[in-house]
Parts: C-alpha cells; sequence; structure tokens
C-alpha cells in the first residue's frame, strides 16, 4: 500500500507545470517586438546597457516597484538605457508613463505580447538587463535587486 502511495506521488509531482523564465545569463536576448519613438530607440545604442523592465500599469505591485526604482536609474542611466515594455494600449502612452514614473525612460509597447512571450515573462515587475555591444543577457530578476553594483563588474570587460 505504501508503495501504491508513493508513485502515486510520484506522479502527481511530475504532472505539475512550472513558470519559469525562458532566459539565461550570458545568453543572447529573444527576439525582441516593441513600438516606440525612433529617437528614443537610437538612446539604446549610446549606451552600455539596456535594462527592460517589464511592467503594467494596472498593477500596484508595478507602480510602487517603480517608484522605488527611481534611485536606482538616475545611479544607472549614465551607462544604461532604461526601457519600460507593456503590452497595454500605445494610445494610453501618457497616462502610462505617468502611473509607472517612466516620463525618464524609454516606454515600449509590446506587439501582439510576443515579447514577453519571447522572455517568458509571467510575473510582472520584472527586469533583464543586457550588453548592447553583443546582445547578451548579464542580469534578470526583480528590479528591486538591480543597483548600480549588479552592473558595476560588467563594464570592467
Amino acid at each position: 500500500m505504501r508503495r501504491i502511495l508513493l508513485i502515486l506521488l510520484l506522479v502527481l509531482a511530475t504532472a505539475v507545470g512550472v513558470d519559469a523564465q525562458s532566459i539565461r545569463i550570458g545568453e543572447p536576448i529573444p527576439s525582441v517586438s516593441v513600438s516606440t519613438d525612433l529617437n528614443e530607440t537610437l538612446d539604446i545604442y549610446n549606451r552600455d546597457y539596456v535594462c527592460m523592465i517589464f511592467a503594467h500599469s494596472e498593477s500596484k505591485p508595478c507602480i510602487d516597484a517603480m517608484s522605488n526604482f527611481r534611485t536606482t536609474a538616475l545611479d544607472i542611466s549614465d551607462h544604461c538605457a532604461i526601457v519600460v515594455i507593456t503590452n497595454e494600449n500605445e494610445a494610453d502612452s501618457a497616462i502610462i508613463a505617468e502611473r509607472l514614473s517612466a516620463e525618464d525612460h524609454i516606454l515600449a509597447f509590446d506587439i501582439d505580447n510576443r515579447t514577453f512571450r519571447a522572455f517568458g515573462i509571467h510575473y510582472v515587475p520584472f527586469g533583464v538587463v543586457y550588453s548592447s555591444r553583443n546582445s547578451h543577457i548579464v542580469w534578470f530578476g526583480p528590479i528591486h535587486q538591480l543597483n548600480s553594483k549588479v552592473l558595476s563588474p560588467q563594464r570592467k570587460r
């Protein structure tokens, strides 16, 4: 009886799905399919790194996280372009930027949710930092864990 119960528990444990990000540090970034202002896009190429923050302006955790991110954004903005990606309606860009405290960042709109899917983003806010030189991921995680020290060892390369 014990053996049957153990087998049943093992079968149930393997049937449970896990939501995990589909990205890895050191790998190239997946395909990005967003709509944004061309002038803002040029800012990306003038920085060593790009920090993509996946967010939604109606999410209280996103609003709070972006508000708390302001100090970090100031610390890293000299060498890191900050792009806030949302899958909301582009017509509401001014409201979205205000809610997410993203007026000083590049606001990009995910086309048909392709970028969220490519990166495996299921929960927001979530950040991904990649090198603009080779498009390889150097950091990812919750944005409250990102600070200038995270990127310091990367800049020495």
